[in-house]
């Protein structure tokens, strides 16, 4: 049996009545990361695994920022173990760098906004960093401090993937780095904005799973004559106007995609469903995409049936 095959397995009838819980009530969960304990031997693993989302019409999720809620301030790790409680998810996180050189979990280059501290964060040793508290989106402070990007990684492992986002002046050189010592690749996938930051993650680390632009089969030519192997690619393809037929364009040549309805203003897809109240247009602006990001995750796995597949994508070995 190959490696795909031994990661498709039969969908657990536990997970497909957990997807349809309250939004609170913990979901029937396998850790994603088990397809990472395999990539770490053999190198394959998350390929075959989103390989598999895309054979099946299954459907990751990717929540925003760990996935804050009220009490729940974005990139912190009590977050981040809250939504891997409730549902399998791809956690995206960002990270920032003290002045001593820790990278730290932080998306604004300012603490102004998350914590209780303000100014740069860059202009902050670690040791200040910690003793600050981290504030979730209503401004309500809270017991959590700022992880590091370490802790991050050792907490995912067994638990979660993770998207990490690049921030300047951090380089992808750091994130590998630091990926490579904690063996993460396997649960950890790299968001770039080029063509050419993606040729360079990849020769940086050919193990490396990449989210970059791609608007058609050129760019997949632009890819692989810079040494991308496209098993190792996701297509991002914004978070304004859905394009299922570039979906299945990019999928007929093995490339998988996704879809943001993430967005802080209210013209993002995650405003307007909300605000028309009315969650199954999820079903419309998504469809044919194998990797939806979003600020509101558990109302999107509640819609998606996608989602439900994604239990044939998860080894329980």
């Amino acid at each position: 049996m190959n490696m795909r095959s031994s990661l498709v397995l039969t969908l657990l009838g536990a997970f497909a009545s957990a997807c349809a819980t309250q939004a609170d009530a913990p979901m029937e969960t396998t850790p994603l990361n088990e397809i990472g304990a395999l990539l770490a031997k053999e190198d394959g693993g998350m390929p075959a695994f989103f390989d598999c989302l895309r054979e099946n019409h299954a459907v990751v999720i990717s929540a925003h920022r760990g996935g804050p809620a009220a009490g729940y301030p974005e990139n912190a790790l009590e977050t981040l173990a809250r939504t891997a409680s409730l549902m399998p998810a791809l956690l995206e996180i960002d990270s920032q760098r003290s002045s001593d050189g820790v990278l730290v979990l932080m998306h604004d280059d300012t603490l102004d906004r998350t914590t209780t501290g303000e100014g740069p964060v860059a202009e902050k040793t670690f040791d200040e960093l910690r003793a600050l508290r981290l504030v979730d989106n209503d401004g309500e402070e809270t017991a959590f401090q700022i992880p590091t990007l370490e802790e991050a990684l050792d907490w995912s492992e067994g638990r979660a993937m993770l998207a990490l986002d690049r921030k300047d002046p951090i380089s992808y050189e750091d994130l590998i780095r630091i990926v490579e010592k904690h063996n993460a690749f396997g649960r950890v996938m790299f968001a770039t904005y080029s063509l050419d930051d993606a040729i360079k993650v990849a020769r940086l680390s050919p193990r490396a799973m990449i989210v970059t632009p791609v608007e058609g089969a050129d760019d997949l030519d632009t890819l692989k004559a810079g040494g991308v192997a496209l098993d190792h690619v996701i297509s991002w393809t914004g978070t304004e106007t859905p394009r299922p037929d570039l979906y299945a364009d990019l999928a007929a040549q093995g490339v998988e995609s996704a879809f943001a309805t993430l967005g802080w203003w209210t013209g993002s897809w995650d405003s307007r469903i909300r605000m028309l109240e009315d969650d199954t247009l999820y079903l419309k602006v998504t469809r044919g995409a194998h990797l939806v990001a979003t600020d509101r995750p558990l109302v999107v796995a509640d819609v998606l049936p996608g989602f439900r597949r994604i239990g044939l994508c998860i080894s329980r070995e």
